[in-house]
């Protein structure tokens, strides 16, 4: 079906652009185009193709909203030829949309030809996919009557271009992955400011739209908001700082609103104006879950019912990662002082074995296959970590690593050989640096055997457990105390502090967010955090535990860094 939909767009563009007569309704009747053709292009497209190419229609309540507030705040002052460019045009729905708030606006001063105007001099797209380009002039020839020139098939990234006032758009969201080897190559020459090691395609497209602007021009991009916190995207972020200036961010935070994307977004608005300091920061709150135009008319007509909007300073901002607080969460942040974790304390990821189901077995089926004991370990997970205390598992792992003489082992031997092929694919059996029958990465044992505190490495909350013996997955990290600290700390009371509201706060306030209420405790923010010098009373609170002692070891805290009831409510807030 995708075929003869292709097909269809390739008669009717090829008619359009020879001047033939074009019939688009009965184009837009047989594929039953209810709105825009993109639509039916989309549906009918694979997600694969998605996948790999990046591309994910944006959702038209952003669209409009995106683009009908850059349109209204457009001061012609007698210019009328400025340029408006989308990078990745896709099928049209920005370009279809500011064609018509144009074509409004411009009647009210009195345009002559606006239509022809709109197309021959405003409007610009880019997009590498030729049937999204013949969608896109379709589309636009259909409004306005006139044969867009300037819809090219092509590569943003790696064109000539002339200056834009305006660049607008939802540019590919592609990790390093799927990228190929030649095309990454190419950019990593050409963006190697913003584009290394894992960084994402849309870094190149922020860079080279910021480069593409005109003085005083605009950028707004819907684009993921990893790049406001992940390690890879430290170029880009001081990229943007010292070429552009931030002139409001609208934070989905962990809210998805283009469905298949798997992305978290934000709106950047950016502006090549000195004069801006301040940044208007928007963050989405829970219940504006499922509420579509309402929460960007919230944003418009300045409520708060859907929002949280505060103004950030854009020097407050730093390299190694965008934070976007109030002035009063910023005074609490920064009234919680000590010693870094990492000072103290070393951090560990737990064992990855390549292949689970060859290693992982129920405690009974362990005893009823005779497994060599010695080989049997506790096994946790993530969702077996709470606040404090690991919850019982009745998994148990074949901690191969220990074997010495496979003729020894013969059960579990016979237990894991089921899965050879598999496990002699992996990349370390592979290059002869692990045997067959190892796991993956089994880490040292003694670490999983000695006492310890122990994480989830995504969680809606802080959830640090103590733990003696468990061995656990990937998903879970740990934190030990170096031994020349262990007389002057303690795990109790480190496990207090990291599991207290205050550092919840503290942890989330930095964190990068993933997806519906959930965060990424990834231990390089860990460990960075500050806590204070060993308090004996936070210990006592952990060995006396009870139903409040969460909040009493707050209280504690609060005295210690001088925080005040109001600022308690502040932090309390942040908590699940």
């Amino acid at each position: 079906m995708i075929k003869e939909f292709k097909q269809d767009v390739k008669s009717i563009y090829e008619s359009i652009i020879n001047f033939k007569d074009a019939d688009i309704e009965g184009f837009k009747q047989k594929w039953d185009v209810k709105n825009y053709i993109a639509d039916v292009y989309q549906t009918l497209s694979k997600k694969e193709l998605k996948k790999e190419t990046g591309s994910f229609y944006t959702p038209i309540e952003i669209v409009e909203f995106m683009t009908d507030r850059i349109v209204e705040e457009i001061n012609f002052n007698g210019k009328l030829n400025f340029k408006i460019v989308d990078p990745s045009c896709g099928g049209g729905y920005f370009l279809i949309r500011i064609f018509e708030k144009l074509k409004e606006k411009m009647k009210s001063i009195g345009t002559q030809n606006i239509d022809e105007h709109i197309i021959k001099n405003n409007i610009y797209g880019y997009d590498i996919d030729e049937y999204a380009v013949m969608i896109t002039v379709i589309e636009l020839y259909e409004r306005g009557g006139y044969v867009p020139k300037n819809i090219i098939l092509g590569d943003f990234l790696t064109s000539d271009l002339q200056k834009f006032d305006i660049v607008i758009g939802n540019p590919p969201y592609m990790g390093h992955k799927i990228l190929t080897g030649e095309y990454r190559s190419m950019l990593y020459e050409m963006y190697g400011e913003v584009f290394s090691d894992k960084a994402d395609l849309s870094y190149c497209f922020i860079k080279k739209s910021i480069d593409a602007l005109n003085e005083r021009g605009r950028l707004v991009f819907i684009t993921s908001r990893y790049m406001l916190e992940a390690l890879n995207a430290e170029g880009i972020r001081r990229y943007i700082k010292n070429k552009i200036r931030i002139k409001s961010i609208v934070d989905f935070y962990g809210i998805r609103l283009i469905k298949g994307a798997g992305v978290d977004n934000i709106i950047i608005d950016f502006v090549k104006d000195d004069k801006i300091e301040d940044i208007e920061y928007f963050r989405l709150l829970e219940k504006a879950k499922g509420k579509g135009k309402r929460v960007f008319q919230d944003i418009n007509d300045g409520r708060c019912e859907f929002v949280k909007n505060i103004m950030v300073n854009a020097n407050s901002l730093e390299d190694n990662g965008w934070i976007f607080l109030s002035k009063s969460e910023r005074e609490v942040l920064n009234k919680i002082k000590g010693i870094c974790i990492s000072d103290i304390c070393e951090s560990f990821q737990g064992i990855i074995t390549g292949c689970d189901k060859a290693f992982v077995l129920k405690k009974d089926l362990a005893k009823k296959l005779n497994i060599e004991e010695n080989l049997l370990k506790p096994w946790i997970k993530s969702s077996n970590i709470e606040k404090f205390m690991v919850m019982p598992s009745d998994d148990v792992i074949i901690y191969s690593n220990i074997i010495d003489d496979i003729n020894k082992y013969e059960k579990a031997i016979n237990f894991i050989e089921r899965f050879k092929p598999a496990l002699e694919n992996r990349r370390e059996c592979r290059k002869g640096v692990r045997k067959w029958y190892e796991l993956q990465w089994g880490r040292d044992e003694s670490i999983f055997e000695n006492e310890k505190i122990i994480f989830p490495y995504k969680s809606s909350s802080n959830r640090f457990s103590l733990d003696f013996g468990s061995y656990f997955s990937a998903d879970v990290y740990m934190i030990k105390i170096r031994d020349m600290f262990l007389k002057t700390t303690s795990y109790k009371y480190l496990c207090g502090v990291l599991n207290s509201s205050i550092y919840e706060f503290y942890i989330k306030s930095m964190a990068k967010k993933l997806g519906d209420n959930m965060y990424e405790y990834y231990p390089n923010k860990i460990m960075s955090i500050k806590i204070p010098q060993y308090i004996k009373e936070i210990e006592d609170e952990v060995n006396n535990f009870k139903e409040d002692t969460i909040y009493r070891i707050d209280m504690i805290l609060c005295k210690t860094f001088g925080i005040t009831e109001d600022e308690y409510d502040i932090i309390r807030s942040w908590c699940s």
